[in-house]
Protein backbone atom coordinates (compact mmCIF):
# COMPACT_ATOMS: atom_id res chain seq x y z
CA UNK A 1 0.00 0.00 0.00
CA UNK A 2 2.82 2.54 0.78
CA UNK A 3 4.93 1.62 -2.14
CA UNK A 4 1.00 2.65 -4.29
CA UNK A 5 1.34 5.66 -2.35
CA UNK A 6 4.99 6.36 -3.58
CA UNK A 7 4.68 5.55 -7.11
CA UNK A 8 1.23 7.97 -7.25
CA UNK A 9 3.12 11.17 -5.08
CA UNK A 10 5.85 10.62 -7.45
CA UNK A 11 3.65 11.09 -10.91
CA UNK A 12 2.48 13.66 -9.35
CA UNK A 13 5.23 15.67 -8.89
CA UNK A 14 6.58 14.93 -12.04
CA UNK A 15 3.23 16.28 -13.58
CA UNK A 16 3.25 19.56 -11.39
CA UNK A 17 7.32 20.28 -12.36
CA UNK A 18 6.85 19.78 -16.58
CA UNK A 19 3.65 21.77 -16.12
CA UNK A 20 5.60 24.36 -15.10
CA UNK A 21 8.03 24.95 -17.62
CA UNK A 22 7.84 26.78 -21.19
CA UNK A 23 5.05 26.25 -22.75
CA UNK A 24 7.05 25.34 -26.23
CA UNK A 25 10.89 24.48 -26.12
CA UNK A 26 13.63 25.54 -28.34
CA UNK A 27 14.24 23.38 -31.09
CA UNK A 28 16.86 23.96 -33.58
CA UNK A 29 17.64 22.17 -37.18
CA UNK A 30 21.10 20.26 -35.39
CA UNK A 31 19.15 18.78 -32.55
CA UNK A 32 16.36 17.48 -34.97
CA UNK A 33 19.62 16.03 -36.96
CA UNK A 34 21.05 14.51 -33.91
CA UNK A 35 17.91 13.22 -32.67
CA UNK A 36 17.34 11.35 -36.08
CA UNK A 37 20.82 9.58 -35.84
CA UNK A 38 20.23 8.53 -32.44
CA UNK A 39 16.92 6.67 -33.38
CA UNK A 40 18.39 5.25 -36.68
CA UNK A 41 21.25 4.07 -34.70
CA UNK A 42 18.32 2.43 -31.98
CA UNK A 43 16.82 1.31 -34.97
CA UNK A 44 19.73 -0.75 -36.25
CA UNK A 45 21.07 -2.07 -32.73
CA UNK A 46 17.10 -3.08 -32.10
CA UNK A 47 17.26 -5.18 -35.78
CA UNK A 48 20.91 -6.97 -35.03
CA UNK A 49 19.71 -7.92 -31.14
CA UNK A 50 16.59 -9.38 -33.08
CA UNK A 51 18.69 -11.64 -35.38
CA UNK A 52 18.89 -15.13 -34.63
CA UNK A 53 21.91 -16.66 -33.25
CA UNK A 54 24.18 -19.53 -35.58
CA UNK A 55 23.61 -22.45 -33.86
CA UNK A 56 25.43 -25.46 -34.73
CA UNK A 57 24.00 -28.36 -37.70
CA UNK A 58 23.66 -31.42 -35.60
CA UNK A 59 24.72 -34.96 -37.09
CA UNK A 60 22.83 -36.53 -38.91
CA UNK A 61 22.75 -40.32 -38.55
CA UNK A 62 23.79 -40.69 -42.17
CA UNK A 63 27.51 -40.98 -42.23
CA UNK A 64 29.33 -39.69 -45.57
CA UNK A 65 30.88 -41.80 -48.17
CA UNK A 66 34.34 -42.14 -47.81
CA UNK A 67 36.94 -41.23 -50.06
CA UNK A 68 38.55 -44.64 -51.85
CA UNK A 69 41.80 -44.20 -52.71
CA UNK A 70 43.00 -45.29 -56.24
CA UNK A 71 46.59 -46.85 -56.25
CA UNK A 72 49.53 -44.33 -57.58
CA UNK A 73 51.77 -46.70 -59.11
CA UNK A 74 51.11 -49.55 -61.98
CA UNK A 75 50.96 -52.78 -60.43
CA UNK A 76 54.33 -55.24 -59.82
CA UNK A 77 54.70 -57.68 -63.19
CA UNK A 78 54.40 -61.07 -62.35
CA UNK A 79 58.07 -62.61 -61.96
CA UNK A 80 57.62 -66.33 -63.52
CA UNK A 81 58.43 -69.20 -61.00
CA UNK A 82 61.60 -71.33 -61.69
CA UNK A 83 62.05 -75.01 -61.29
CA UNK A 84 63.61 -76.14 -58.15
CA UNK A 85 66.70 -78.49 -59.39
CA UNK A 86 65.73 -82.51 -58.74
CA UNK A 87 69.04 -83.65 -57.50
CA UNK A 88 69.63 -83.46 -53.56
CA UNK A 89 71.93 -81.68 -52.81
CA UNK A 90 74.27 -82.82 -49.60
CA UNK A 91 73.18 -81.62 -45.91
CA UNK A 92 76.79 -81.78 -44.39
CA UNK A 93 80.21 -81.19 -45.88
CA UNK A 94 81.45 -84.87 -47.13
CA UNK A 95 84.59 -84.64 -45.31
CA UNK A 96 83.18 -83.89 -41.92
CA UNK A 97 81.59 -87.45 -40.86
CA UNK A 98 82.31 -89.48 -38.04
CA UNK A 99 84.33 -92.67 -38.14
CA UNK A 100 81.99 -95.77 -39.24
CA UNK A 101 82.32 -98.62 -36.88
CA UNK A 102 83.47 -100.71 -39.70
CA UNK A 103 85.10 -98.96 -42.12
CA UNK A 104 85.41 -100.02 -46.07
CA UNK A 105 88.86 -98.54 -46.39
CA UNK A 106 92.71 -99.66 -45.17
CA UNK A 107 93.34 -98.56 -41.95
CA UNK A 108 96.57 -96.84 -40.21
CA UNK A 109 98.27 -95.94 -37.20
CA UNK A 110 98.49 -92.60 -35.63
CA UNK A 111 100.29 -92.39 -32.38
CA UNK A 112 100.23 -88.77 -31.16
CA UNK A 113 101.99 -86.90 -28.28
CA UNK A 114 101.72 -84.13 -26.47
CA UNK A 115 104.75 -81.72 -26.18
CA UNK A 116 102.40 -78.43 -25.61
CA UNK A 117 103.09 -78.05 -21.65
CA UNK A 118 99.05 -78.11 -21.74
CA UNK A 119 95.49 -80.58 -21.73
CA UNK A 120 94.74 -80.50 -25.34
CA UNK A 121 91.86 -81.44 -27.52
CA UNK A 122 92.80 -82.62 -31.06
CA UNK A 123 91.41 -83.24 -34.02
CA UNK A 124 92.46 -84.46 -37.12
CA UNK A 125 90.32 -84.36 -40.24
CA UNK A 126 90.41 -86.38 -43.73
CA UNK A 127 91.31 -83.46 -46.39
CA UNK A 128 90.44 -85.25 -49.38
CA UNK A 129 88.41 -88.61 -49.19
CA UNK A 130 89.76 -92.56 -49.41
CA UNK A 131 88.71 -94.50 -52.57
CA UNK A 132 85.44 -95.96 -50.75
CA UNK A 133 84.34 -92.25 -50.33
CA UNK A 134 84.84 -92.30 -46.94
CA UNK A 135 86.08 -89.04 -45.21
CA UNK A 136 86.14 -88.49 -41.69
CA UNK A 137 87.28 -86.30 -38.79
CA UNK A 138 89.22 -88.28 -35.45
CA UNK A 139 88.65 -86.17 -32.47
CA UNK A 140 90.81 -87.06 -28.46
CA UNK A 141 91.56 -85.33 -25.80
CA UNK A 142 95.52 -85.69 -25.13
CA UNK A 143 96.67 -84.97 -20.89
CA UNK A 144 99.91 -83.10 -20.50
CA UNK A 145 102.87 -84.88 -21.71
CA UNK A 146 100.40 -88.05 -22.89
CA UNK A 147 100.54 -90.36 -25.93
CA UNK A 148 97.40 -91.56 -27.30
CA UNK A 149 97.38 -94.34 -30.41
CA UNK A 150 94.41 -93.61 -33.32
CA UNK A 151 93.32 -96.64 -35.71
CA UNK A 152 92.48 -94.43 -38.35
CA UNK A 153 91.84 -94.73 -41.79
CA UNK A 154 94.78 -94.16 -44.87
CA UNK A 155 94.98 -90.94 -45.95
CA UNK A 156 95.72 -87.29 -45.82
CA UNK A 157 94.95 -85.45 -42.39
CA UNK A 158 95.12 -81.81 -41.43
CA UNK A 159 95.10 -81.21 -37.93
CA UNK A 160 93.71 -78.59 -35.22
CA UNK A 161 94.27 -78.56 -31.09
CA UNK A 162 93.03 -76.13 -28.46
CA UNK A 163 96.25 -76.27 -25.82
CA UNK A 164 94.96 -75.46 -22.82
CA UNK A 165 97.34 -74.23 -19.90
CA UNK A 166 98.80 -71.04 -18.21
CA UNK A 167 98.87 -69.68 -21.39
CA UNK A 168 96.28 -70.77 -24.16
CA UNK A 169 96.84 -71.33 -27.75
CA UNK A 170 95.95 -73.19 -30.78
CA UNK A 171 98.07 -75.54 -32.82
CA UNK A 172 97.49 -76.39 -35.69
CA UNK A 173 98.86 -78.03 -39.31
CA UNK A 174 98.58 -74.77 -41.23
CA UNK A 175 99.64 -75.53 -44.81
CA UNK A 176 101.27 -78.82 -43.90
CA UNK A 177 99.30 -82.04 -45.02
CA UNK A 178 99.67 -84.86 -42.86
CA UNK A 179 99.48 -88.13 -45.60
CA UNK A 180 99.69 -91.17 -44.08
CA UNK A 181 98.46 -93.98 -46.26
CA UNK A 182 100.47 -97.17 -45.55
CA UNK A 183 98.82 -99.53 -43.13
CA UNK A 184 102.15 -101.24 -42.38
CA UNK A 185 103.56 -98.02 -40.57
CA UNK A 186 102.76 -96.29 -37.24
CA UNK A 187 102.97 -92.35 -37.77
CA UNK A 188 104.35 -90.41 -35.11
CA UNK A 189 102.78 -87.13 -34.68
CA UNK A 190 103.39 -84.11 -31.81
CA UNK A 191 101.30 -81.58 -30.70
CA UNK A 192 103.04 -78.47 -29.40
CA UNK A 193 102.05 -74.78 -28.34
CA UNK A 194 101.51 -73.69 -32.02
CA UNK A 195 101.85 -76.46 -34.38
CA UNK A 196 101.12 -80.39 -35.44
CA UNK A 197 103.53 -82.19 -37.39
CA UNK A 198 104.87 -85.13 -37.90
CA UNK A 199 107.89 -86.28 -35.44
Amino acid sequence: MKKKFLYIVSTLIIIAVSACGSAEPDINSDDIANTAVAAAWIAITQTQAALPTATAIPPTSTPEPTALFTPTLPPLPIIPTIAQPTAVLPTADICNQVPPLEPKGKLTTIEVENKSQGQVNLTLGMNVPNDKGECVNYSTPLGRGGVVSIRALAGCYWGYAWVEGDVPSVARTGAVILCMTDPSLVYHVVVTKETINFK
